[in-house]
């Protein structure tokens, strides 16, 4: 009767345990953030268009936040990197 009670509590203690943590969520994707935040005001081809150097993004994307683009302040690095990857300024060819 005694190894029957045991069985039973150890079972009960090994069911309450918490469960096992729930692997990380995956990192945010800048794409789909800025597919999401950006093209409800312009497309895509719109930003393509206006190749900026990093800093260039970095001031366009806080400007849009002012105007009103829905874009988390946490995000807004990962943005302004993936916009100057994607869309940087042309490099200038020097004359001559």
């Amino acid at each position: 009767m005694m190894a029957r009670n045991v069985a039973a509590l150890v079972a009960a203690l090994a069911w309450a345990q918490d469960p096992a943590p729930s692997p990380a969520p995956p990192p945010p994707d800048p794409a789909a953030i800025v597919t999401g935040a950006c093209t409800a005001c312009h497309g895509l081809d719109f930003i393509a268009e206006h190749r900026k150097d990093h800093d260039g993004w970095d001031f366009t994307v806080r400007r849009m936040i002012d105007k009103g683009a829905e874009l988390d302040f946490d995000a807004v690095p990962l943005v302004v990197d993936y916009l100057a990857k994607t869309y940087p300024k042309p490099e200038e060819k020097p004359p001559g």
